[in-house]
This record gives C-alpha cells, sequence and structure tokens, in this order.
C-alpha cells in the first residue's frame, strides 16, 4: 500500500506543473480583444494644457475582406482623445474602442510642429516609459499641420496609410538620401548625448482638393489627402528649432556618413547650359575634431563613387581626360554646395549642433569638453569647420557614351 500511495503521489506531483503549465498566461490578450495601432499622433487639445492623442488602429475584418475583393472599406479607424497628460489622453482613448489599442505594431510617432516647438519632453517619457512602444518606431513632425492631419495621409498603392508613409520614407532616406529616418532609440539617444541635438522626419501634407468630406466615409473613390516624407526636421534640447529642405538634410547626411544612394546633377563639360546626372554607388566621411589654443575646429572627410547615368548633349567623356576630371570636380562641389547649406543653417539660424561635433569634441578631448560645453551655445557658431571632398566617376567598361555620340559614329 505503502508503495502504491508514493507511486500516486510522485505522480501527482509529476503531473501539477504540466497542468499549470497548460492553463495559459495570466495577462494574455485575445486577438478579437485587441486593436492594433499603427501609427500614433501627438497634439495640443482644444483647451488649455490639454493634449490630444490620435491613434490609426487597423481593421482587421476590413483588411480580410478587401483581400477577397468582398467589400471596398477602409481598413483602418482614426480616433481622437484628450487628457491632462499623454499616458492620460492614451488611456482615455479606451472610452471610445471597442477593442484595447495595442502600440506593439506601431510604426510610426508623430508631432505636430506647434506641439513640437514648445517641447516634446513629455510625450517622450511616456514612450520610453510604456513598454508596449518598440524603440523602432520612427520618429515624424508634422510641418505646418497637426498631427491627427498628418495621419489621415493615404497613398494609392497601399491599403494601410502606414505602410505607404515608410515605403516612401524608405526611398527618400535610401535611394536618394533627403530625408532622416531617425528611431525611437536614435532619438532618445540624441537627447540625452551631450553636445549633439537631435533630428526627426519631416512630413507634408499633399492636398488633392475632394468633392466632400472623406472623413467617415466608408467607401473611398478618391484620395484627397496624401503625404510627402522629405527634409528633417531640427531640434535644440526637446523643442523644434526649425526645417532642413533636401539638400541641406543630404548636406547633414554626407557629414553622419549616412548618404547610400542618390543623383548629382551637374553642368556639362564643354556645352552651356546641359546637364549630367551622377548615380552615387559609395559613400563614406569621416569627422576629425582639433583643438588649438583653447579654440575648437572640425575636419570633415567626404569619399564618394558614382556612376555617370545621363548626359544631355553630344559628349563622349571616354575621350577626353580633362572633361572626366572636370566632371568629377563638380561632383565635388555639389557636394561641398549641400554640407555648406546644412551647417550655416544649422550655426546661423538654428544654433543646433545636430552633426554631434560637440560629442566627437568630448571624445577625443574630454578635459577641454569640460570648459566648453556650459558655453556651447556660443562656441558652436564661431566653430572652424574644415570641407574636404575626395569624387570620383568609375572608369569600368560598363560605362556608355551617349546616344548622340552612337549614332553619329553609326551615320
Amino acid at each position: 500500500m505503502r508503495v502504491r500511495r508514493c507511486v500516486r503521489i510522485t505522480a501527482l506531483l509529476a503531473i501539477i506543473p504540466v497542468v499549470l503549465s497548460m492553463a495559459g498566461c495570466w495577462s494574455r490578450k485575445e486577438i478579437e480583444d485587441i486593436g492594433f495601432v499603427l501609427s500614433i499622433g501627438v497634439d495640443h487639445g482644444a483647451k488649455e494644457d490639454e493634449i490630444m492623442i490620435t491613434a490609426h488602429i487597423a481593421k482587421p475584418f476590413a483588411i480580410s475582406a478587401g483581400l477577397s475583393g468582398a467589400v471596398d472599406e477602409k481598413p483602418f479607424w482614426q480616433v481622437s482623445s484628450t487628457g491632462r497628460t499623454v499616458f492620460e489622453a492614451w488611456r482615455n482613448l479606451r472610452q471610445q474602442s471597442p477593442r484595447r489599442p495595442l502600440l506593439h505594431h506601431s510604426r510610426f510617432i508623430v508631432f505636430g510642429e506647434e506641439f513640437a516647438r514648445d517641447g516634446i519632453h513629455e510625450a517622450m517619457d511616456f514612450f520610453f516609459k510604456e513598454s508596449e512602444v518598440r524603440e523602432t518606431n520612427v520618429v515624424v513632425v508634422a510641418k505646418g499641420v497637426k498631427a491627427s492631419e498628418i495621419l489621415w495621409n493615404e497613398f494609392e498603392l497601399e491599403r494601410m496609410p502606414a505602410e505607404g508613409a515608410l515605403g516612401i520614407m524608405k526611398v527618400a532616406a535610401q535611394e536618394l538620401s533627403t530625408t532622416v529616418m531617425i528611431t525611437l532609440n536614435e532619438f532618445l539617444q540624441m537627447l540625452e548625448a551631450e553636445g549633439h541635438e537631435a533630428v526627426a522626419s519631416r512630413a507634408e501634407l499633399v492636398r488633392r482638393p475632394p468633392s466632400e468630406d472623406p472623413r467617415g466615409q466608408l467607401k473611398r473613390e478618391t484620395i484627397s489627402i496624401s503625404g510627402r516624407e522629405t527634409g528633417a526636421a531640427a531640434f535644440k534640447g526637446d523643442k523644434l528649432v526649425g526645417w532642413l529642405d533636401k539638400t541641406q538634410t543630404r548636406g547633414l547626411q554626407w557629414v553622419k556618413g549616412k548618404v547610400r544612394s542618390g543623383i548629382i546633377v551637374i553642368e556639362q563639360p564643354e556645352e552651356e547650359n546641359k546637364l549630367a546626372s551622377i548615380e552615387l554607388v559609395r559613400a563614406d566621411s569621416t569627422v576629425t575634431p582639433g583643438i588649438s589654443d583653447g579654440r575648437p575646429s572640425v575636419l570633415i572627410k567626404v569619399r564618394a563613387i558614382g556612376n555617370l547615368g545621363e548626359v544631355q548633349e553630344d559628349f563622349d567623356p571616354m575621350k577626353s581626360q580633362e572633361a572626366w576630371l572636370s566632371m568629377e570636380r563638380r561632383m565635388a562641389e555639389v557636394i561641398r554646395h549641400e554640407i555648406e547649406a546644412a551647417l550655416n543653417i544649422a550655426k546661423y539660424e538654428f544654433n543646433s549642433d545636430i552633426f554631434g561635433f560637440g560629442a566627437e569634441i568630448q571624445r577625443k578631448y574630454p578635459k577641454e569638453w569640460t570648459k566648453l560645453k556650459d558655453k556651447w551655445d556660443e562656441e558652436f557658431p564661431k566653430l572652424d569647420v574644415e570641407i574636404e571632398v575626395e569624387t570620383s566617376l568609375r572608369r569600368s567598361g560598363l560605362t556608355r557614351r551617349s546616344v548622340q555620340t552612337v549614332r553619329k559614329e553609326e551615320g
């Protein structure tokens, strides 16, 4: 009997962990109870000291039905709520949503321009502490409008606005290098770093006058509000101080070593008012700080390689060494001009070290930085910056002569 009893007790003890593991997670969320937020925007509310949160929430039933062709319904729902704090506004959103909004799948955090100019510290504190928010969210500032307006963007080739915006941003950042693509993690690091101010992506509205108000419609015949992702938003501390256009943004990217691709247009040698296009295929840069007699300086070296993509007039660069060198010099001049454009607006208009020169000085000269950091606002506009640009055009057999040259020889 004792043996049997011991066997039963042993078996029971072995079964208990299995049963407990099959019981599931105490905090599990059923899929039908969840609303997946794809983008979230932050603005001032209508009342003083009120914050408005706007969320783009996916409608799974509309997505699946739309894929099967059964219904042409908007696959998202946009909803706003307000509160005295960001957290309260976010929690108040649940009063309007039959499903619990979840931020795990969010792609973008968007700030309206007015809100960003007044400071985003409180909002960033919420996004940093909220465990649902992924650090891969892209930080965006809406130029001239509220974040809630930017979230109305739609795109012809994507059913979900967040996917369309992400696709456009990737092209602008990776193939044109005319915007920055800054994640929440990167943005927070820049906010906290000494000698480095933050930047974020800039979003703008593209309005197409609608025949009627698109809000509230389940079916949409035309898209009346779309978006453009280009340029950058510059911060000083946690406050937006201004905008960089496409040229200035690529100048910033040259310094940061983040130019991946793009097109450089130069004047064609030996041909007045004719242009040539150069495709960037590789680029890198280094930033070297220096201090002489207590004065800081920075040397920027950029190296870029390109392919000759197009010429507008009869021209065979392979026959002229001087013409080839001239194109390389002109390519370097364009790059220098873009860097100088970014430097000028950052130093003299924003007084914001978005390049991180101060952080570079701190790394190389930590003792000297302790004397400079408290007066960096005075030193940065006076900072001596030297720019060296080295460019080369590929001379491989893949380089083709112009169509006009080929036709002339064939004729």
